[in-house]
């Protein structure tokens, strides 16, 4: 093993015994995904012709190629992911925005009208809309 394997691989062992301890105390299926992200990470650190057998097998030819394409597609499905995610919280927010000011609304005048309509037109003459 070469030192960029050894550095990775540990940090990467860590990360995965950090997924674990997560996951036990909370229970939470991300964890388990997360783990097995770090330990395909490891596979292909340790074993790299790994990849490129498995592009081989999928016709695509280097394993670097099939990294980068797996990669791009992963980060475009989790844009529109997190997309869709914020689109419906901004949705609830101005949901609740619309409920707390019907909730909190008191009764007063509203707007202040003129006296007379004339004031509206004498305004209106000089130009400004």
């Amino acid at each position: 093993m070469n030192p960029f394997q050894w550095i990775t691989i540990s940090g990467l062992g860590l990360l995965a015994l950090l997924e674990v301890r997560a996951f036990l105390k909370n229970r939470q299926p991300i964890h388990v995904f997360r783990e097995f992200v770090w330990l395909a990470a490891v596979l292909m650190i340790l074993f790299p012709g790994l990849t490129t057998r498995m592009a081989d097998w999928l016709g695509i030819g280097r394993g670097t190629d099939l990294v980068f394409y797996a990669f791009m597609l992963l980060a475009t499905g989790a844009f529109f992911h997190f997309y869709g995610r914020i689109y419906v919280m901004r949705r609830d927010i101005v949901e609740l925005a619309r409920r707390e000011a019907l909730h909190t609304a008191t009764p007063g005048e509203g707007l202040q009208r003129p006296a007379h309509p004339a004031t509206i037109a004498s305004r209106n003459e000089g130009g400004e809309r």
